[in-house]
């Protein structure tokens, strides 16, 4: 099994992804591969509790994420009824669940994304990624906040809880938000580089 090497000019770093640097190139692809399946599947879970409130004339559970007061929480939860508020709590029960996987697959990409940055010499990008990727899991722990505190809105605990999941939510979407960016930030450099090296080739040949 080979090892994969650190890009050119790049110093070995402590990243989230250090544990699958003796993993072949193959053996990467996989893990982000059974990732991406792990997170494909629970969205399609989360999909059938979010038409089982929707149905209830109710909003989805973003729209309660981000109720941010007690009186448009209790709005929501009376609107659900018993169906929607079960279907709510099903939701954020699987969402215990499902940060480490999304966590962990947004912060590879973003790793991988830094690493490509490195050997394309972009080199002041490719040291924003370990931040970046870290951040993939400080918006999980934000999510558990999050979570939380709906579920505490949903036993009737609706004080401060729904001030406190607005908060760790908007947090949450920040971070996912800045590692989409990265992400496809480095799609774009790709794409610019494979530019370039088709115009010098184009110039070399002329």
């Amino acid at each position: 099994m080979t090892r994969r090497p650190h890009p050119r000019g790049a110093t070995p770093r402590a990243t989230v992804s250090r544990a699958l640097r003796d993993l072949s190139a193959d053996g990467r692809r996989r893990v982000l591969g059974l990732l991406v399946l792990a997170t494909v599947t629970q969205l399609r879970i989360f999909a059938i509790f979010e038409r089982q409130m929707k149905r209830t004339g109710g909003p989805g559970i973003v729209t309660f994420e981000l109720a941010g007061s007690t009186e448009k929480a209790r709005q929501i939860v009376d609107t659900w009824g018993a169906e929607g508020r079960s279907a709510a709590r099903k939701s954020l029960l699987l969402d215990f669940v499902f940060p480490p996987t999304y966590a962990a697959l947004h912060a590879l990409a973003c790793d991988a994304s830094s690493e490509a940055l490195a050997e394309k010499g972009r080199r002041t990008l490719a040291a924003a990624g370990t931040s970046i990727a870290w951040a993939q899991l400080a918006a999980a722990a934000f999510d558990y906040v999050e979570n939380t505190s709906l579920l505490l809105v949903l036993a009737g605990r609706d004080r401060r809880a729904p001030s406190v999941a607005r908060r760790a939510a908007l947090a949450k979407f920040a971070l996912l938000s800045l590692g989409h960016g990265y992400i496809v930030l480095r799609g774009l450099a790709a794409v610019r580089f494979r530019a370039t090296v088709r115009t010098r080739g184009k110039r070399r040949s002329g």
